[in-house]
């Protein structure tokens, strides 16, 4: 049986051996925050988003794709987005306590989603695999926005696993792709 596995990129500007939620890096590394939250620049709705699975806001959680880095790029090379060398850090979906686990579905596509509780489902670690292909929905959007000469957002309809908490990376596989 294939064993499936959860994946995060790999920081350029890792701050020790933890990965930490962006409100986390706010309180221990404030300048680090200071440039990591210019992802969300003309989507700072998000920020203030309750996760209602977990209770807290879209910032506490890290955030987790179960789709394997070489599909992930595949699909990014196929819509036309120049892409180099790509590291994730493997992690074993069983690392994760469910209670601190969800898995925002990513259902709809507004601009402005709200977290309703549909749009979640329950973490059950070896169950990821349902997760783990790369939406029809996610190519089409990248397509569309390499034509449009805008760079796409990788994880636009991908499932998201968010865990509340922080990640020891010290002795985690990367995945080079």
């Amino acid at each position: 049986m294939q064993k499936y596995y959860l994946y995060h990129r790999v920081p350029d500007d890792l701050e020790g051996q933890t990965l930490f939620p962006l409100n986390t890096l706010k309180e221990k590394y404030p300048e680090l925050y200071d440039k990591k939250v210019r992802k969300y620049i003309g989507r700072e709705f998000i920020q203030e988003q309750i996760i209602p699975t977990l209770n807290c806001l879209w910032n506490d959680v890290l955030h987790l794709s179960a789709i394997p880095p070489k599909d992930l790029k595949n699909a990014l090379v196929e819509a036309g987005v120049e892409v180099g060398e790509l590291n994730f850090y493997q992690i074993d979906p069983e690392l994760l306590n469910p209670d601190n686990t969800t898995v925002y579905l990513y259902a709809d596509t507004s601009n402005k989603v709200k977290m309703e509780l549909e749009n979640f489902a329950e973490y059950i670690p070896n169950e990821i695999e349902q997760y783990s292909p790369i939406p029809k929905e996610t190519k089409e959007y990248y397509k569309k926005r390499i034509d449009e000469g805008e760079q796409p957002l990788i994880y636009v309809r991908v499932p998201h696993i968010l865990f509340k908490g922080s990640i020891d990376v010290s002795n985690l596989p990367i995945i080079t792709v």
